[in-house]
């Protein structure tokens, strides 16, 4: 597919934002360059999630994996006035960086902020510290190869924050190709001590290789907002920490993952 410029408008509960694209040529080395269907469905949803409030005084910090072209980490901002940092591998930040300085005003008018930056998800030499775990995690339609899971997981495990009101919020496209890698993701999620608290399905639509005469591909997609299990034991082994902080949304540091 050719370079476009794509345009969505996404609800934010009292009215509607306009956030607008850019989406280099398409080819299959360079899937993180188009806007999916999950994404545009999960962008949609934010301002119906029933999430933990924010302290007052406080901004809703929020991490997003594998951004791709950026529409839920700019809707995020958007939408809930929060502090969002996506993320991409470095062929795609370039692009990612773009579109959120194109889309600063729609970002800015609703209080939120938005920075990118390089995060590749097998790169496990830093672990980050407490002040810059999330207490958000945002991925749409994250797992193109059996070793997906297990490196997203694993990236999950590092950066979200380890509290009650820390939320995990993912939308997954329920293609049949790809159905050992979904079952592995909630398998590993599972393990880690994640629990569903909210789930659904509902229906999108790709444009890419949607039959000879270009027509819209249906996709079902499945969305849900996972959260810790049992925070007993982790906080248990870390009473005391000097590295604890007071709450979740305390701290933040745009430049924790590089630019």
């Amino acid at each position: 597919m050719p370079a476009v410029s794509r345009t969505f408008q996404i609800p934010t509960g009292s009215r509607s934002v306009q956030i607008v694209l850019h989406e280099p040529s398409l080819t299959e080395d360079n899937l993180g360059w188009k806007t999916w269907a999950s994404s545009y469905l999960l962008a949609k949803r934010l301002h119906l999630l029933r999430l933990p409030e924010a302290p007052a005084g406080s901004q809703r910090r929020v991490l997003e994996l594998g951004s791709g072209t950026g529409l839920v980490g700019i809707a995020a901002a958007a939408v809930w006035g929060a502090a969002v940092r996506l993320t991409d591998l470095a062929e795609i930040e370039a692009n990612l960086a773009m579109n959120v300085r194109d889309n600063v005003q729609v970002i800015e008018s609703s209080g939120g902020v938005a920075t990118t930056g390089v995060l590749d998800w097998s790169d496990t030499k830093n672990s980050p510290s407490d002040e810059i775990q999330y207490p958000i995690i945002l991925a749409a339609d994250p797992l193109y190869s059996p070793e997906h899971p297990a490196s997203l997981v694993q990236t999950i495990g590092r950066y979200l924050h380890r509290s009650a009101e820390a939320r995990v919020i993912v939308e997954l496209p329920l293609r049949e190709a790809y159905a050992p890698e979904i079952d592995d993701f909630h398998h590993r999620m599972r393990a880690l001590g994640l629990e569903v608290r909210e789930q659904g399905e509902e229906t999108g639509y790709d444009d890419w290789r949607a039959g000879e005469e270009g027509g819209l591909k249906e996709v079902r997609c499945w969305w849900g907002v996972w959260a810790w299990k049992d925070l007993k034991a982790w906080s248990s082994a870390q009473a005391g920490s000097q590295h604890i902080s007071s709450h979740p949304w305390n701290y933040f540091s745009y430049d924790a993952l590089g630019k």
